[in-house]
């Protein structure tokens, strides 16, 4: 699981330190200009200039002054129970149907020997739901509205006391209400499913002579192996991504339940940087030509290290038994030949001030799995002001709660790659069942979204044409992040008035633009810059659903943390209040025209 640096940022750093807000309000600024001058040149061509812009003055004012105030919420319940009457009729409830069938033989494809089943369960049964829900939420959107229009009970519809506002909200929230049972219902089934297929028992056999070593039974395809303390308790190795807690009952060895496959971490995530061979601060790692610039690399036998600066972190967020961390570095080897040998890295414990540090931990780098490892609250070795210390972590080294950690590899000529999420504490774990809801959460923010833009478009095109653009909304939801990619990495000289420029001069777009005129140059530039902003603007206007995604949280047993759900409910408000206003004034018209 890769996290990206913007799933670090909790929701007000959203909101406001990286422009969310802005963002937003910039949107809706596009959006009713458009709005306003599309309104506008079609007033126009109706009725002359001075009436066209009464008409459209008009209309925005009869939804602030009229419509919004006056808007019934018995009227909107008595519309939501129709859409819901509706969609029974539709016998959307085949689609319980299609995915009991599916869950039912689902275990014949499914590879019970992969290395994490845990993931592939989760990830299978979250994915599949998301992507029937928004199956479901099209269909269901996307004909109601055009039906009625064909039919023209749309006009005896709008010239009664039926506002448009109550018109779109009762449609909405039927096929929500619709939706949310069907959700309800595929999510009891997947946790259910995930459950039986993941929990299961082992008996210890094979145990040592002494009664302190042994072995547990195969089931489903493996096996663990087992060492008890003194007091008679331990813990297996891990295998296939679980451990098993072991007791001595008597004279009988009781191998426990499953740890570590069905839970919800609480990862506490700190901001990373970089120094270089010379030990200075460096703008980033090191690049070993991979494409994936994910990771970045630090030298090994060098100056160079990774540090993590973590803040706000107490004791009362840990267990008795210390600090816990997971490590999920890679390696880059120079050595081809020897694939075997594990390379080896030290990690530090240091106050903000330097004062404080623990004598390093080495470390050998466990590629492609995580490294739990854990350190004591108390009598940690180190120097405190430069003298040898027995070093107190809360007390002398995370001072009001701020710290950081420093990786460095130690093997010449190897690379150790990391990312910002690539080391963590974790705190006291949240029980997976709840973790499981969030994720359903996010998949029903999904449907929601889908039913709006469904219902929007269904106010002033036919059904088949407003699926194919709701799909569209839906394709370039989960594949559309590629605009932000070429917007963000277009540089001035190559945007599209110098590209059309570049055509006829055949010139490429690594050179600059010299066209002998300074000033014209600019204006390009200029140009240029505003397209790139308003389609920077516009393309917040397709909601990413690939952002919305969440199942990769909840298959790799990370807890979904309260602020990234809290920005994909503004997301999901935000789209709701710009496609009821969007289906208001195209209803509007309709009520004008009947």
């Amino acid at each position: 699981m890769r996290l990206s640096p913007d799933q670090f940022w909790t929701y007000f750093e959203w909101l406001f330190v990286h422009s969310a807000l802005l963002y937003g309000f910039l949107l809706v600024l596009v959006l009713a200009v458009l709005g306003f001058l599309i309104g506008f040149v079609v007033a126009l061509l109706k009725h002359g200039p001075a009436e066209g812009f009464l008409q459209v003055s008009k209309l925005i004012g009869e939804l602030f002054v009229v419509d919004i105030p006056g808007t019934s919420i018995r009227r909107v319940g008595a519309i939501a129970r129709l859409a819901v009457k509706e969609a029974i009729r539709k016998k959307v409830l085949v689609v319980v149907a299609v995915f009991v069938i599916a869950i039912m033989f689902a275990g014949w494809y499914l590879d019970q020997q992969a290395q994490f089943p845990a993931r592939l369960y989760i990830s299978f049964v979250l994915t599949f739901t998301n992507y029937m829900v928004l199956v479901l939420g099209l269909f269901l959107s996307c004909f109601s509205l055009p039906s009625d229009i064909k039919s023209k009970i749309i006009y005896t519809i709008v010239t009664k006391p039926v506002r448009p506002t109550e018109l779109f909200l009762g449609r909405v929230l039927g096929f929500t209400a619709v939706g949310t049972l069907v959700l309800l219902l595929l999510g009891s089934m997947s946790y259910l499913f995930v459950v039986r297929g993941v929990i299961h028992e082992h008996e210890a056999i094979e145990i040592s002579a002494d009664g302190v070593s042994g072995k547990t039974s195969r089931q489903q395809f493996h096996s663990h192996e087992f060492v008890l303390d003194e007091t008679g308790n331990g813990i297996t190795n891990e295998t296939k991504g679980h451990k098993h807690v072991v007791s001595k009952v008597g004279d009988k060895i009781v191998v426990g339940p499953s740890i570590g496959d069905l839970e919800a971490r609480v990862p506490i995530y700190g901001m990373m940087r970089f120094t270089g061979r010379d030990g200075q601060v460096a703008n980033d790692g090191l690049n070993v030509g991979y494409m994936s610039e994910y990771h970045k690399y630090i030298e090994g036998d060098s100056l160079c290290s990774a540090i993590w600066t973590f803040k706000n972190v107490t004791r009362d967020s840990f267990s008795e038994g210390g600090l816990t961390y997971d490590m999920t570095i890679s390696a880059f080897r120079t050595y081809k030949g020897d694939i075997v040998t594990p390379v080896g890295g030290e990690v530090r414990f240091r106050s903000i001030d330097g004062s404080a540090v623990t004598e390093p931990f080495p470390f050998k780098v466990k590629e492609f799995q995580v490294d739990q490892r854990s350190i004591p609250f108390t009598g940690l070795k180190g120097s405190l002001n430069e003298q040898p210390a027995d070093l107190d972590f809360f007390k002398d080294i995370a001072k009001n709660g701020e710290f950081e950690v420093v990786i460095r590899c130690q093997d010449r000529n190897q690379y150790l790659g990391m990312a910002a999420g690539d080391l963590y504490f974790r705190a006291e774990p949240q029980a997976f069942w709840w973790n499981f809801i969030k994720g359903y959460i996010s998949i029903w923010l999904q449907m929601v979204i889908v039913i709006c833009f469904g219902v929007m478009f269904s106010t002033f095109l036919s059904g088949p044409v407003a699926i194919i653009a709701t799909l569209s909304v839906i394709v370039l939801g989960f594949f559309g992040f590629f605009v932000d990619d070429i917007i963000k990495n277009a540089d001035s000289d190559v945007g599209p008035v110098a590209s059309l420029i570049r055509i006829p001069l055949q010139s490429g777009s690594g050179t600059q633009l010299d066209l002998g005129n300074i000033p014209l140059e600019r204006a390009i530039r200029v140009v240029d810059k505003g397209i790139l902003i308003c389609v920077q603007t516009l393309s917040k206007a397709i909601p990413n659903l690939n952002e919305l995604h969440t199942a990769d949280f909840v298959a790799y047993g990370v807890n979904l943390f309260g602020g990234l759900l809290s920005r994909h409910l503004t997301v999901c408000a935000g789209y709701f209040l710009m496609t009821g206003i969007i289906s208001y004034f195209f209803l509007k018209t309709r009520e004008m025209a009947a």
